[in-house]
């Protein structure tokens, strides 16, 4: 089994190398890790990106992760679970399914992919898209435990993008127009 670490660094500002630093040393039972830096000067959409890594990736699982995480307990070989897209526990607590931190077999994604490429433009709901459809193809979604990171910041990139609110509500629209409903939520 192998286990491929996927991490997307946006460098929105001259603090992120030492970001993306801490979050890669701290891995532990990584077999290959890949990282996309973009520069805000030449900036990658976060479906794009994390596509791109997924496309390089050779591993039989996919652990997608944000550049502001440091891994503070357990082996990232406890997130393999044939069948389960895993998400480990963030600052301790379980942390519901996003594109922040999860791990995904191999298999499902060359079954279901990754993330919808018309939500590249925007922000946000290109997660809740990825969980709906692994949700609605009966794909098991579960917390480990035993491995946890601390996310060091929040929103320290998502709103330093230019027209982050527009791009939200842009993003917003897509889910509508693709699901047809109330945002999924019943």
């Amino acid at each position: 089994m192998k286990i491929s670490v996927l991490v997307s660094s946006f460098w929105i500002d001259d603090g992120k190398p030492e970001i993306l630093k801490n979050c890669l040393n701290s891995l532990v039972g990584a077999d290959e890790v890949l990282s996309l830096v973009t520069h805000r000067n030449n900036p990658l959409g976060y479906s794009d990106a994390w596509n791109r890594l997924a496309k390089l990736a050779t591993g039989d699982y996919l652990i997608f992760l944000g550049d502001n995480a440091v891994q503070v307990k357990g082996n990232l070989k406890e997130l393999a679970v044939s069948g389960t897209v895993t998400c480990p526990l963030v600052n301790g607590q379980t942390h519901p399914f996003s594109g922040f931190v999860f791990c995904l077999p191999r298999y499902i994604y060359e079954e279901f992919g990754l993330y919808d490429m018309r939500y590249n433009e925007g922000s946000h709901w290109e997660d809740t898209d990825l969980w709906r459809t692994y949700t609605v193809n009966n794909i098991r979604i579960k917390t480990v435990d035993t491995v946890d990171f601390n996310k060091l910041s929040n929103g320290r990139t998502i709103y330093n993008i230019p027209d982050v609110k527009i791009r939200i509500s842009k993003n917003m629209d897509e889910y509508r127009n693709k699901w047809g409903d109330n945002l999924g939520i019943n």
